[in-house]
């Protein structure tokens, strides 16, 4: 995994694993994560805000997963996850948020959600939640 000069967590070259889109607006976050991901041999695609990963979702990349967050620039987290849900209908979606309420669990799960992780987040549930990589 290579990290250029603003933090933005570059792909590895194509065919190193399965895709994951991530999408946190949480630098260092998104940093933890991605080292996690990219151990378990993941392509780590990460979207800063949700309009990039509304768009990243249309895309010709073909997510094997995608770890939203909640609260995000322009789109919000549940409008990723139904796109994703929509656009990529085989994609298993992890929602993370620091929102403990169990209305959002429920508006995350019906809007496409595969699991729903409050933070912060253990890595292992997180790791666990996705799947396997490659």
């Amino acid at each position: 995994m290579a990290v250029a000069e603003e933090g933005r967590v570059q792909p590895r070259e194509s065919g190193a694993g399965p895709a994951l889109l991530l999408v946190d607006d949480d630098d260092d976050l998104a940093r933890v994560f991605s080292r996690a991901f990219d151990r378990q041999g993941f392509r780590i695609h990460r979207a800063r805000d949700g309009t990039e990963a509304v768009a990243l979702s249309q895309g010709t990349i073909r997510f094997a997963a995608a770890v939203v967050d909640l609260v995000l620039p322009g789109t919000g987290g549940l409008e990723v996850v139904r796109a994703v849900r929509r656009h990529q209908p085989s994609c298993r979606i992890v929602a993370v948020t620091g929102v403990r309420e169990p209305s959002v669990e429920r508006m995350f799960r019906e809007a496409g959600a595969d699991r729903f992780l409050t933070k912060p987040v253990d890595l292992e549930q997180l790791l666990e939640a996705v799947g396997p990589g490659a």
